[in-house]
């Protein structure tokens, strides 16, 4: 298992997320009471150029890379202890020694 530097890691708490339909069919992304914390480390932020259907963006997406394999999904809320900023897991990728998760600014 790979492991980060201990003076590099943050705090990070998840909020679970669910699909919420309401009565007239239209369908949302809600947090539930679910929350649980762990230790991570966050690599600086990458810019690329991404294609929505509003048209063309700039997007700014982070790596982290936890402390063990905890139960984070795509689409989960992340954050940060000195962040009040609600980050969106975007992608989970599961490595042979490792997990790392891909996070975008909440929109």
């Amino acid at each position: 298992m790979m492991r980060p530097r201990k003076s590099s890691l943050r705090k990070v708490t998840c909020a679970k997320t669910a699909a919420f339909v309401d009565a007239t069919g239209g369908i949302a992304r809600l947090e539930t009471k679910e929350r649980f914390s762990f230790w991570a480390l966050r690599l600086p932020p990458q810019k690329r150029v991404t294609r929505t259907p509003a048209g063309i963006r700039l997007a700014i997406t982070w790596k982290l890379i936890p402390q063990g394999t905890p139960d984070v999904a795509a689409r989960d809320h992340l954050y940060f202890e000195e962040d009040p900023r609600c980050f969106v897991v975007t992608a989970v990728q599961v490595y042979p020694r490792h997990v790392a998760y891909h996070l975008e600014l909440s929109q």
